[in-house]
């Protein structure tokens, strides 16, 4: 019985040192606002930024897991708004997910492979 134990610790030990490369989630802000309260989230992650300047952009390192979609949810002005899920993607093929928030506050987002 010991050693089923020690294999199961090692396999965890492992199996936790084995996560996934990070996907680079960059946002850009295209609308004529700062944003306020970001909020990137999909399978596995979620990640908040305070505010993203009109014009500007924002990069974050995010770990999906498995396959998964960017959802952002923000204040633009006095509005609050749910991009709702965006682009599917598999989080093995892809490096690097871009988020435009358009001028009229709507969200594009697309992705490149490796």
């Amino acid at each position: 019985m010991p050693l089923n134990i020690l294999f199961f610790l090692v396999a965890a030990v492992l199996a936790a040192g084995c996560s996934r490369a990070p996907v680079l989630l960059t946002i850009q802000n295209e609308s004529p606002l700062t944003l306020s309260n970001v909020v990137a989230s999909g399978s596995g992650f979620s990640e908040r930024i305070a505010s993203i300047s009109s014009g500007r952009e924002r990069h974050l390192n995010i770990r999906p897991q498995g396959k998964s979609t960017v959802r952002l949810v923000y204040n633009a002005g006095a509005q609050h708004l749910d991009s709702g899920p965006q682009a599917y993607f598999d989080s093995d093929q892809v490096y690097r997910v871009m988020a435009n928030i358009k001028s009229n506050l709507r969200v594009s987002v697309s992705w490149e492979s490796h």
